[in-house]
C-alpha cells in the first residue's frame, strides 16, 4: 500500500515491544510505527488474521522514561513476510486502544516526527 493510500503516517522507529502468543510472552522490535498499526521484526511466525495484546516500550533513543506507562493494545495481523535471515516482518493493525494509551502514542509520534 503506498503512503497516499495509508490513513496514518508511518514513522521509521525502533523500540522494544512485546505480543502475548498462546500465553507466552514473545519479544519483538519495530521496523515502524503509526497512530493505527506497527510493523514488528520477530523470531516467530504468527498466523495472518490473528488477534493478540501488543505492548510497545516507547522510548527516546534508547532510553524508557520510568514514569512512562508502556503503549499496551489489542492488535490483527494483518500481513506476514519471512525473511532471509530466519526472522519475521509481522504488520498489525491496532484493534483496542484506550484513551490515555492512544494518547501517550500520539505524543510519542508527534515528538519523533
Amino acid at each position: 500500500m503506498s503512503d497516499e493510500q495509508r490513513k496514518h503516517q508511518r514513522f521509521d522507529v525502533e523500540v522494544a515491544g512485546e505480543l502475548v502468543l498462546d500465553g507466552d510472552v514473545v519479544g519483538a522490535s519495530t521496523q515502524n510505527l503509526s497512530a493505527g498499526g506497527v510493523a514488528l521484526l520477530m523470531d516467530r511466525e504468527i498466523a495472518d488474521g490473528q488477534s493478540l495484546d501488543v505492548t510497545l516500550f516507547l522510548t527516546q533513543d534508547g532510553i524508557e522514561d520510568p514514569d512512562q506507562e508502556p503503549f499496551e493494545a489489542t492488535a490483527v495481523v494483518r500481513w506476514v513476510a519471512d525473511r532471509e535471515d530466519g526472522l519475521y516482518l509481522v504488520g498489525l493493525q491496532f484493534d483496542a486502544i484506550d484513551g490515555a494509551a492512544a494518547k501517550r502514542l500520539q505524543h510519542f509520534l508527534r515528538t519523533i516526527g
